[in-house]
């Protein structure tokens, strides 16, 4: 039991006592990461480390107390020339306003050791809220606070999606450079379209090695999507494409495979040398889908950048990685897809 500056005393319960989601039951770690520790040693040296970050993670729970606080430690505090604090450190509340979850706020990190009053003056209904955890620092522990005497519980079975989701990319799929953690649109997926994402963005590190391979096809999912053509060449594209699939389909022989090309960089209509690359990207992927196709695989979808979201060149913090405005434009496209092939639940 705590008490703050005015008297309230608060009680706190660690968030591996509530609901979380966002995190593979392969994952034993005590900690929020992505991939288990025991896999790790397997994986490129970037992937192993980027994989103790806490994308794509979020608690659940129902509470009637007046205020919510939230206390959370971080392996370390790291900074991002194209991101926020509050984005790589930092934590998202939203609630359930009856008809969608909807952010309330965030929750200010300074150090490794955070505490923080994030909302106050509540209702004192009980209500269902979550949070989403940083997206580029692990979290190794994260706790809720509400007022000693009100209710803190897990999330009803209605707020705890049963179909799930693996997304498999870049920086951009990890939720660079989304202002806070509940803009990347893996998070704005879960939200909008009631799932269970597992965000394995890996920024920098999405190449496609048959690693990654076997470790999707350990992950409980119901789809997968590959948007993971930012960061491999064309020519690590043209190897790994195919074979990484198959193996991943002899993991998973039934579970719907969505591929997406990567969104266009900003540099390319001014670059003419970066314009070859990434157009080589698209098609070299697009060459594997075919291929695919043509051996008769079953389940394989594409999302070609021709149906991502219209470009008026402001939906970027770097030229590459989204902004804010970028994810709430790429997600509902991604979400369109995804509702054709998710299985009814």
């Amino acid at each position: 039991m705590a008490q703050d500056s005015t008297g309230v005393k608060y009680t706190y319960v660690n968030a591996r006592d509530l609901s979380i989601l966002g995190q593979s039951s392969t994952v034993r770690d005590s900690g929020f990461h992505r991939i288990d520790a025991a896999q790790r040693p397997s994986l490129p040296k970037a992937v192993a480390g980027l994989a103790t970050n806490s994308a794509g993670i979020s608690v659940s729970f129902q509470t009637n107390s007046k205020s919510i606080k939230l206390r959370w430690r971080l392996a370390k505090y790291n900074t991002l020339w194209n991101m926020t604090p509050a984005a790589v450190n930092g934590l998202d509340l939203y609630g359930w306003n009856g008809k969608e979850w909807q952010y309330m706020a965030t929750a200010r990190p300074s150090k490794e050791q955070n505490e923080h009053l994030v909302i106050n003056n509540l209702d004192g209904q009980l209500r269902h809220y979550r949070v989403h955890l940083p997206l580029y620092a692990a979290a190794e522990e994260v706790h809720v606070g509400v007022e000693t005497g009100s209710t803190l519980q897990k999330a009803d079975a209605r707020f705890l999606p049963t179909r799930k989701v693996v997304i498999y990319g870049s920086s951009i799929t990890q939720g660079a450079s989304a202002s806070r953690p509940g803009m990347a649109y893996p998070a704005i997926l879960s939200r909008q379209l009631n799932l269970d994402v597992y965000n394995l963005g890996f920024s920098g590190s999405g190449k496609m090695e048959l690693a990654l391979a076997e470790v999707l096809g350990q992950m409980d999912a119901d789809v997968y999507v590959l948007d993971c053509v930012p960061n491999p060449s064309p020519e690590q594209i043209r190897e790994r494409a195919v074979p990484f699939i198959k193996r991943l389909r002899e993991l998973k022989p039934h579970t719907p495979i969505l591929m997406v090309e990567s969104v266009f960089r900003e540099s390319t209509p001014w670059d003419q040398e970066k314009r070859q690359h990434d157009t080589r990207q698209n098609q070299e992927f697009r060459k594997a889908y075919e291929q695919l196709k043509q051996e008769k695989f079953k389940n394989l979808h594409y999302l070609p950048a021709k149906d991502l979201p219209d470009y008026d060149h402001e939906g970027t913090i770097d030229g590459s990685h989204l902004s804010d405005l970028g994810f709430t434009r790429v997600a509902p496209h991604v979400g369109k897809a995804l509702k054709k092939i998710l299985p009814k639940k």
